[in-house]
């Protein structure tokens, strides 16, 4: 025991009385399990009810997160400490805030953009996707640092992933559905191509519109999607007869950065009528450079959305910017792994001196500097906690 134990101290600094991982059992890939025997001298069970000792909850949970610091041990940690906007601005990007979305600019970029209107969304939804926007952000404002390329990337999935399917529902007015309205956006989009912009792909759906494009230099992005948006807007409304806001504030875009990205960008705009059920759909158009000669299929479109590719393709890694890459040991000596939030813990039993506590540990996903993890632990097979958290590469 005496030699797993001191295994245990070697990767993480947590000590006795407050050392909660005993050895550890298995170990793969963004998983990790750990055993921990409940000791009776243990100084809590003097006062956490005294004459029927319990280990309390706060103390299991501890357990998954000091294991949840050792399979930190087995991650590559380099974009955890180098990594954020500055790592754009090496690449001529400039990283601007328009509400709650970070917008990346180069002049003379191109750009996926998709942009909906107002009404599109059910408040309800809305609202749960602005909590999960905010909370990613707090996150970052209480680690005293702005927010990094990865959490940038997870609030764009945020928006591509939950907001999509809505769309594709048909949900709120639907205003593009008038061929009239539709026809008065497409026509804002092609009036300015090859002066200020040029179009690859576009498409005007019934509740929103995707377009990939070049931004010519000296065009900036916000102020040709700024255009575009004011126009149409005031357009649609003087025809329907209405007022008020016409399309969201935010939009979203994605800087395209390579042939392959460019190529799934402009499958998906081309093939989004068919894979909202829409057939013969007339207000979608490309370069004839971009044009298909086969139609995108429902399984190309799924292959090739937004959320797929932004996947695949990130911002500039640290790799890119330095010629000898950060080693396990440099972040060890500058950083250590620290409980940032807790998610959410569900409690399933109560743990007493001489229980065999197994601890299991899996890697949810990563956003920045941070970790999201889940955690569970089990006595003789049965499940007595469970609990999601986030944990933080923290320089000290």
């Amino acid at each position: 025991m005496n030699d797993k134990l001191e295994e245990v101290k070697a990767q993480i600094p947590h000590r006795e009385p407050f050392l909660f991982v005993d050895e550890v059992l298995e170990r793969e890939e963004g998983r990790i399990v750990t055993q921990r025997l409940v000791r009776a001298e243990e100084p809590h069970f003097q006062g956490h009810y005294p004459g029927s000792p319990l280990m309390p909850g706060v103390l299991l949970c501890e357990a998954c997160f000091q294991t949840g610091a050792m399979l930190l041990g087995d991650v590559d940690l380099r974009s955890a400490v180098v990594g954020g906007a500055d790592l754009w601005s090496a690449h001529g990007v400039d990283v601007r805030w328009r509400g709650r979305l970070p917008h990346w600019e180069r002049d003379g970029g191109t750009y996926f953009v998709t942009w909906r209107l107002a009404d599109s969304l059910p408040q309800s939804v809305l609202q749960q996707i602005v909590a999960e926007r905010d909370d990613i952000r707090a996150t970052a404002k209480a680690l005293g640092r702005e927010i990094t390329d990865s959490e940038a990337k997870r609030l764009e999935a945020l928006h591509t992933e939950k907001i999509e399917g809505f769309l594709h529902a048909g949900h709120g007015s639907c205003s593009m559905a008038d061929p009239r309205c539709a026809k008065i956006v497409a026509d804002a989009l092609k009036h300015f191509d090859g002066e200020r912009y040029d179009l690859h792909a576009w498409c005007v759906m019934p509740n929103h519109v995707h377009v990939v494009f070049r931004a010519r230099p000296g065009h900036e992005l916000h102020r040709i999607l700024q255009s575009w948006k004011t126009f149409t807007a005031r357009e649609c409304n003087l025809l329907l007869g209405r007022s008020g806001q016409f399309w969201m504030d935010e939009s979203f875009d994605r800087l395209v950065r390579d042939e392959a990205e460019h190529a799934r960008f402009v499958a998906y705009t081309l093939g989004n009528p068919e894979h909202a059920g829409l057939r013969d759909w007339p207000w979608v158009g490309a370069r004839a450079a971009d044009q298909r000669s086969t139609p995108p299929t429902a399984a190309d479109q799924r292959s090739t959305s937004p959320t797929a590719a932004d996947q695949r393709s990130t911002p500039p890694t640290a790799a890119d910017q330095r010629s000898t890459p950060l080693t396990a040991a440099d972040q060890r000596s500058t950083s250590r792994p620290v409980l940032t939030r807790i998610l959410e813990a569900k409690f399933r039993g109560m743990v007493r001196p001489g229980d065999l506590l197994r601890v299991e540990v899996v890697q949810d996903e990563k956003m920045g500097d941070a970790f999201v993890m889940s955690g569970r632990v089990d006595v003789a097979g049965k499940n007595v906690l469970r609990v999601k958290f986030i944990v933080a590469m923290v320089e000290v």
